[in-house]
């Protein structure tokens, strides 16, 4: 079946038939603990288009599956095999198509979709600049209105896919108010041109770079997003941010068995590296943190839909990407310490420890900054509760209500956001009670996680909140 199957037939297949298709793709291609970690190749980039890896977010009527549970399932099987091929998936698909198709004039949609339908093509989203940092409003790149066409320049950096997209989707501000911002999708060789290539320390298939835009596009390539402010960048961040626990659950099922694997067969005296006590509870830790992650997942899979505007779920984005990312820093920095000195080479052929940390450390840091995110939660509880009672309103909102049942000790210091530095922390412990929030409604689906391992993360993510809440105390002592 997979030497004669083409884009046009994947349409016809059943979920089942369509996911267990891919999965084994990857699973047998592609697996990371195998395949090379290198820019991924466009020749197996083309293989996978062939099988429908892009289809979940294009619409029917040009060629695709039209699927937001697919979509999620799609990302979190490729994380469970090779981590920086779930981000390069997400990156086109969540990123560049999604906004093409909830926002694109319908000539922009009958000039790309049908195309990324059939062929290997790659997207990209230009919205970090070299000199703006998280504080996207200082961006540089503009737009003019010129007749009917846009003159689109400026500077971009760190953009997936910088040397080699064929298709961008830039973000840049007026000419004539700096409050208005546009959202424009160019052809590379209309004007974008990568001048210099960043050396990543991890997800080595995903090219980066500083990348200069001088491009005159027609008026039908900007997309009806609105042009207040930067809260159509917001609900196209949310998209990714969303997809982290996709690729966190996956990310952390595959380590979590590897790890397994490495301690039941490293001999210790008489026994295992699995039976020194403090060993199982690492091991139960990443347990934990699988069922954390899988808990956020469903959230993601049941209860939102990424073809749909986002800024609804903005709360819940930033908790899902604070908390997923943590989780998956923690877990590979246990798998690497479990793996003692194989852990720390490249290339060890008994495990992928190494490139595990490599490859999920960046992802705290991407896509805003965890602790930059932490503290927009907590303004968002502060704009949204009672005269900043943030214990109160979290203690009735819909989404984190069912998570304060488990706290029993006082958490009061959440009413306390007079400094940035508390905003920080205390977006970080709020985050925790959105998790334990998604655990408590993913008990009843026992088949995705053992009651122990729920259970051991409802008490992983108490002893986080506890830890964060005595460190707060740090920010009252004065250094002498």
């Amino acid at each position: 079946m997979e030497s004669t199957l083409t884009a046009e037939s994947v349409t016809e297949l059943s979920t089942e038939n369509y996911l267990s298709g891919l999965e084994s793709i990857v699973k047998e291609k592609y697996n990371s603990a195998t395949f090379t970690h290198s820019p991924f190749p466009r020749e197996d980039w083309k293989h996978l288009t062939t099988k429908g890896i892009m289809l979940s977010m294009i619409p029917e009527e040009f060629g695709g599956r039209n699927s937001h549970q697919e979509l999620c399932d799609l990302i979190e099987i490729i994380s469970t095999y090779n981590l920086p091929l779930g981000m390069y998936t997400m990156i086109i698909t969540a990123l560049f198509i999604r906004n093409i198709t909830k926002y694109g004039s319908d000539d922009l949609k009958k000039e790309v979709l049908p195309q990324f339908s059939k062929e290997p093509l790659i997207g990209g989203f230009a919205l970090t600049e070299p000199n703006c940092g998280s504080n996207l409003a200082k961006m540089t790149t503009t737009f003019e209105k010129k007749g009917n066409r846009y003159l689109i320049k400026g500077e971009k950096h760190w953009q997936a896919f910088s040397s080699t997209a064929d298709w961008w989707l830039i973000a840049a501000k007026s000419t004539t108010n700096e409050k208005e911002f546009g959202y424009f999708v160019i052809q590379r060789h209309e004007g974008w041109q990568n001048v210099e290539e960043y050396n990543a320390l991890g997800l080595k298939s995903i090219d980066y770079g500083r990348n200069e835009i001088n491009a005159l596009v027609p008026d039908y390539r900007r997309l009806n997003v609105t042009a207040d402010q930067l809260l159509g960048a917001a609900d196209m961040l949310c998209a990714s941010r969303l997809t982290m626990p996709a690729m966190a659950s996956g990310f952390i099922a595959r380590i979590h068995k590897e790890v397994q694997e490495k301690t039941k067969t490293r001999k210790m005296g008489n026994g295992t590296l699995k039976d020194v006590g403090y060993v199982q509870y690492k091991l139960k830790q990443i347990a934990a943190n699988g069922a954390i992650t899988k808990a956020l997942f469903l959230f993601l899979k049941n209860k939102v839909d990424l073809r749909t505007d986002l800024m609804d779920h903005f709360f819940e984005a930033q908790c899902m990407k604070v908390l997923a990312t943590d989780k998956m820093l923690e877990s590979a920095l246990n798998y690497q310490q479990l793996c003692g000195g194989e852990g720390y080479r490249y290339h060890s052929p008994s495990n992928n420890a190494a490139f595990a940390v490599l490859d999920s450390r960046v992802y705290t840091i991407f896509d805003g900054t965890n602790d930059l995110l932490s503290q927009q939660i907590t303004e968002f509880c502060m704009k949204k509760s009672n005269g900043g009672n943030i214990v109160e309103f979290l203690s009735a909102f819909e989404k984190t209500k069912e998570g304060m049942e488990h706290i029993y000790f006082d958490i009061s210091s959440l009413n306390n956001n007079t400094t940035q530095e508390r905003k920080v922390i205390n977006g970080q412990i709020i985050s925790r009670i959105f998790g334990l929030h998604c655990l408590e409604e993913a008990k009843s689906i026992t088949q995705h996680s053992t009651p122990e391992n729920v259970r051991n993360g409802i008490l992983f993510l108490i002893s986080d909140i506890q830890k964060s809440i005595v460190e707060t105390e740090i920010l009252i002592t004065q250094l002498t």
